[in-house]
């Protein structure tokens, strides 16, 4: 079953049970309040009665008369019975009523007031006392008017119960459909994607909170998994861009080694030059590695950024010999603590000092930790060649190299690599260059 139509049903079984209570509860206060009106008017006709019968020798005639008019209005004489205090019907014309029995007389003269109710009439007597004597007067009216009200209000709630069920069915399909339209718009838009546009997030006029909330949840997974593939996507251009050279090196290498006999000097140069390939080699199947971790086991820890930062400054003194300065204006250790893979933030922030050292003939560095309104900061600035402008978009790209950067060794695949290391901590990095030298900033994301 449809959620929409589930919700309608729903609706109605909710709206059911209120009605139904409801018209329960009007249905019984209408009745007690009919029925006190029934008996109201009936204990008021008993006195007319009792005034007719038992007050004629103390009236004048034109009195009695207009009494007997009030009571001829009101009630038949076939609907009245006065009873002396023997029990025995002194006045009115109502036949033996089985119902008026002596217990029912006494206790109408012990509370000076009786009413009550049979499946077709209704009841009420009062105890009067007259010069005559004590006298109990009962009247009673039939039911039928009564229980045609009753009838005709029970037929109005079953009328307004069924209509209701009808709009509100209707009305609630309605409003499922309004509702549920962003939904269908956005199983429309997700059965339209494939492998050539899976990442185009989701994107959708008007809708409401809840449903927004869906599409942010639904967008965000969708990056989370472009960046997935971008990493699976790096490591395929990364095993056959970096292997192919190395490799093709070490067997360039052995093949013209093998064609005529070298001297001792000759095998040893050959030897260090082997050395440097498979270095090269071990340290790109290093690099192939730690993104491999990242696309199948990448685990957040909890880790700090300073600890990161000194190791990278260390590695960078010892293998490169450089000048590095490191400024720390960081009064809260809390901003330094983070969720995060110490050893791809370590690895994505050494290729950003080694390009610093290498771009600047290994000038001195300058690595500054700053925390402004919030938000921590990393700058790495050097004064090397610096970037051409037209291509500081394209530098995080695979393999793309500056117009300026042929006589420096080099792969293109550090800043891409750092950019997507940095992207999946939701590290924010900025590269600002011109002639004078570089500087990149790492923005990290407030708490």
């Amino acid at each position: 079953m449809k959620l929409r139509s589930r919700l309608s049903y729903y609706s109605l079984v909710i709206f059911s049970v209120l009605f139904v209570f409801t018209s329960v509860i009007i249905y019984t206060l209408f009745y007690r309040w009919a029925q006190q009106n029934e008996y109201k008017n009936l204990q008021n006709t008993t006195l007319v009665s009792a005034v007719y019968y038992l007050e004629k020798d103390e009236q004048t005639h034109a009195e009695h008369v207009s009494v007997q008019n009030e009571l001829q209005r009101l009630i038949s004489t076939t609907n009245i019975a006065v009873y002396d205090s023997t029990d025995k019907q002194a006045y009115g014309r109502m036949e033996q009523d089985v119902l008026l029995s002596p217990a029912v007389l006494a206790k109408t003269r012990a509370d000076d007031y009786y009413v009550f109710e049979s499946k077709t009439d209704f009841y009420a007597g009062i105890h009067y006392h007259d010069n005559q004597g004590d006298f109990v007067v009962f009247t009673r009216s039939s039911k039928e008017s009564f229980n045609e009200l009753m009838y005709v209000l029970l037929g109005i709630l079953s009328a307004v119960f069924l209509s209701s069920l009808l709009i509100i069915l209707l009305f609630s399909r309605w409003l499922g459909k309004i509702a549920y339209e962003p939904i269908l718009r956005i199983i429309e838009q997700v059965n339209t994607r494939d492998h050539q546009n899976l990442t185009v997030p989701i994107t959708i006029d008007r809708s409401y909170e809840e449903v927004d909330e869906l599409i942010q949840s639904y967008n965000r997974f969708i990056k989370r998994i472009s960046q997935t593939f971008n990493i699976q996507k790096n490591f395929i251009d990364y095993v056959s861009h970096e292997l192919r050279t190395p490799i093709a090196a070490l067997l360039g290498t052995l093949e013209v080694t093998n064609q005529k006999e070298r001297s001792v000097e000759e095998y040893k140069t050959m030897v260090r030059q082997l050395d440097e390939y498979i270095q090269d080699l071990q340290s790109t199947l290093d690099h192939m590695m730690l993104l491999t971790g990242a696309k199948t086991n990448f685990d957040f820890a909890p880790m700090r950024i300073d600890e990161v930062l000194w190791e990278v400054v260390e590695h960078a003194t010892m293998y490169h010999n450089a000048q590095i300065e490191v400024y720390m204006d960081v009064k809260d250790n809390h901003f330094l603590e983070m969720n995060g893979n110490d050893k791809l933030l370590e690895l994505a922030i050494n290729n950003l000092v080694e390009n610093a050292i290498k771009y600047s003939d290994n000038q001195t560095v300058y690595l500054s930790l700053h925390e402004n309104n919030g938000q921590l900061s990393i700058r790495i600035l050097d004064h090397g060649i610096g970037i051409p402008n037209e291509d500081l978009e394209r530098v995080t790209q695979n393999f793309f190299r500056g117009q300026n950067s042929s006589a420096y060794q080099g792969k293109g695949i550090g800043l891409s690599m750092a950019s997507i290391v940095f992207s999946l901590h939701g590290i924010q990095m900025n590269i600002a260059s011109g002639q004078a030298g570089t500087t990149v900033t790492l923005l990290f994301s407030k708490d």
